[in-house]
């Protein structure tokens, strides 16, 4: 049975057909339904700016109102007004000009109290002064809402019904000019919403507003609705008819009770216009449809149609086929057959490509995978940067190095790596590098300033090469981190000097202190003798006591060189220090200086505590010195964190300048006359002993802060 199917040409016709009936229903329902409808809730949505619009144009002659009130309230004659009520105020303030000219319809002086000091009521039509009933009496409740004033900037403002209208109501706190002082009694300003008020809101709005008090009875009767509307506790209320769009909303008094109904109206323009001009759109589209449907269809016919129904005959049976296969070249020289030999031509390439593609692809995917293993097993970071700083690639390595996630350096600058004030120098160099690699220091390799993503700094070793890539240069940036190498090369080294300068000085110390006791029992004697003067026992006594700052100094340098094995013992820290307090008070004169402890007795560390309240009394000694003859100040706190202890000592001493704060832990470095130099570097060895470590922070004329990290619980060095 022969089977009829469409041509090509008739399924031409058909799809155009249908595309532009699409086209023009969809059109048509997108312009009835959506742009009428979004210019609906364009009207409603300009209909609530106007609201807005309105009520900020009442709130303002309301915060107006208050800013004058205030202005009266904060000034010192008013002050004094309310407690002499002297009459040369009323004459020169309180006359009728004053509720003319500012537009007042009320304006009360009242005590804290709640007496009326001075209040009268004016009518700005009739120029005269009134009497309103809601404000006739001389005697206020202190419960009165508008009398709340705790505060002197508090405020109380808004609207009031009253039987002459409703009023705007401000009332601020009667204060001195200064603002310091107490509340002497309270000011209240009212004006009249009358129709003057309502029409210059008009005019600065440009809006078509009108304001009615919620007991009006001569509103029209879709008023009333949306008065009943926004009284169901609606905020705002819109309503349409053919031509107009209103907008309600309600004032609330001072009671929280609605007293206005604003409304605002605006003609429909933008609807109407719109709608007719949808109306024309679509009778130009439709008939543009039908003229260009015909083109498309007669065009497609000529192009497409009739040569195809020639093809599509010798490749039919390739549709049912899974795979492409060449078809019968058409044994004349026409159009077809050159469409038939590309074609096979084309079905010959793609089985060629596929399989090399095939190939390629599985060669790529071992080499990445073989490459990407060896760069992430590799210690050190690598990263790969073009010339303009931009990381392109970046190993395992590199990425737990910065502490930043996996995927997240490709396409960032390199100096995001780098501190900031090293930036400008390394910018530089990778230009040097880019010109001429030989002449940078980075060829190589030098040690730079990196930054993690937390913002601390490590000390890296980069080294870079320069590689060409697709045609680009590309930089190979390979660093390590050295700051644990660093810092244990600088303690290798600084642990070596001292051992040496210990030996040194424990050597001088054994040679000096024997003839040093010889010296000193000999002057010892000569002391005894009854026939030594006076002069020359004066002179002994001085040798005597150099002696003793020798032997002192033999002393520390001896201690300086010990090998201190300390024996920890789980210390409270503040006992300690109460303890090393009061040990230290019978030996020196602390009645011009005065000591703090702040910290609790249940902070505990792993210390030996002779060791430590050596340093303790050493560190004590130093700062009370240091406060000279003035009384001086020593606060001693103790804190806490997970793993460690914090020991600081404030004083108000002189203070150390900043050049030579560097060389204070130095051996035989002193600022004191009297003083030999061991003190704080025998303090520096014990805790370093203690796995701890001292600072010093010091401003001249202000004070020395010292500061000491020790363990809490961490095994001790030996």
């Amino acid at each position: 049975m022969q089977v009829i199917c469409m041509t090509v040409r008739k399924k031409t016709a058909l799809i155009v057909f249908v595309v532009i009936s699409l086209f023009l229903s969809f059109n048509l329902l997108m312009d009835y339904f959506y742009v009428l409808g979004s210019l609906e809730d364009l009207e409603i949505d300009e209909g609530e700016k106007s609201l807005k619009r309105a009520v900020l144009a009442i709130d303002r002659d309301l915060e107006h109102l208050s800013l004058f009130c205030y202005d009266w309230a904060e000034w010192d004659d008013s002050y004094r007004f309310i407690e002499d009520r002297n009459e040369a105020f009323i004459n020169s303030n309180l006359s009728e000009n004053t509720f003319l000219h500012n537009h007042l319809a009320l304006l009360f002086f009242i005590n804290k109290s709640g007496q009326v000091v001075w209040g009268r009521c004016y009518n700005e039509e009739l120029e005269e002064f009134i009497s309103i009933a809601e404000f006739s009496g001389q005697k206020w409740s202190t419960a009165h809402p508008l009398l709340q004033h705790s505060r002197n900037d508090s405020v109380v403002k808004g609207y009031m019904q009253t039987s002459t209208g409703v009023l705007m109501l401000a009332s601020r706190p009667i204060i001195p000019t200064s603002a310091y002082g107490d509340i002497r009694g309270t000011l209240i300003m009212g004006r009249l919403i009358c129709d003057r008020c309502i029409e210059l809101m008009r005019e600065r709005t440009q809006l078509d507003m009108e304001i009615w008090s919620m007991s009006d009875e001569t509103l029209l009767s879709f008023d009333c609705h949306a008065k009943d509307q926004l009284q169901a506790g609606t905020a705002t209320h819109i309503v349409r008819n053919q031509d107009w769009i209103f907008g309600y909303t309600v004032l609330d008094d001072i009671y929280s009770r609605p007293v206005l109904l604003l409304r605002t109206k605006a003609w429909r323009t933008i609807y109407k216009r719109s709608r007719d001009g949808i109306l024309v759109e679509m009778l130009c589209t439709l008939l543009s449809a039908i003229i260009v449907g015909f083109l498309i269809s007669y065009l497609l016919y000529r192009s497409v149609s009739r040569p195809l129904a020639c093809f599509v005959k010798l490749i039919s049976g390739i549709g049912a086929s899974e795979d492409m296969q060449q078809i019968d070249i058409h044994p004349e020289n026409d159009e077809i057959a050159c469409l038939q030999r590309e074609f096979n031509q084309m079905v010959q390439r793609l089985h060629d490509d596929a399989r090399k593609r095939e190939s390629v692809e599985v060669d790529l995917r071992v080499s990445e995978a073989r490459l990407s293993a060896v760069l992430d097993a590799a210690p050190d970071g690598i990263l790969t940067i073009d010339a303009a700083g931009m990381i392109k690639t970046v190993n395992l390595a590199a990425v737990e190095m910065f502490g930043y996630e996996a995927g997240y350096l490709p396409g960032k600058s390199i100096f995001l790596l780098s501190a900031s004030q090293r930036r400008t120098l390394l910018k530089e160099e990778i230009k040097k590098f880019h010109k001429d690699p030989e002449s940078s220091v980075f060829s190589l390799g030098v040690e730079v300033s990196g930054v993690r993503q937390d913002g601390s700094h490590i000390l890296l070793h980069c080294k870079i090469g320069r590689v060409e890539i697709e045609g680009a240069d590309r930089f190979i940036c390979i660093v390590r981190d050295v700051s644990g190498l660093k810092e244990i090369h600088e303690k290798l080294m600084r642990t070596k000097h001292l051992a040496s300068i210990g030996e040194m000085g424990a050597s001088i110390a054994h040679e000096i202190r024997n003839p040093l006791a010889g010296i000193s029992g000999a002057v010892q004697a000569l002391t005894e003798m009854s026939s030594v003067e006076h002069s020359e026992y004066e002179i002994l006594i001085e040798i005597n006591r150099l002696t003793g700052c020798i032997e002192e100094t033999v002393c520390q340098m001896l201690e300086y060189a010990k090998d201190w094995q300390p024996e920890p013992r789980l210390t409270s820290i503040v006992d300690l220090i109460n303890e090393t307090i009061s040990v230290y008070s019978r030996q020196a004169d602390l009645q011009n200086t005065t000591i703090n402890v702040k910290g609790s007795a249940e902070i505990r560390a792993l210390v030996d505590p002779e060791l430590i309240s050596q340093v303790l009394v050493n560190l004590m000694a130093n700062a009370v010195a240091a406060c000279g003859g003035r009384h001086g100040v020593l606060l001693w706190s103790v804190e806490k964190s997970l793993r460690e202890v914090y020991i600081t000592l404030q004083d108000n001493g002189s203070g150390i300048d900043g050049d030579l704060q560097k060389s204070v832990f130095k051996p035989f470095y002193t600022t004191r006359e009297n003083g030999n130099g061991l003190g704080l570097a025998i303090c520096q060895k014990i805790i370093e002993r203690h796995n701890g470590n001292i600072a010093l922070e010091s401003e001249v004329n202000v004070g020395t802060k010292v500061t000491i990290v020790l363990p809490k619980s961490k095994f001790l060095k030996t």
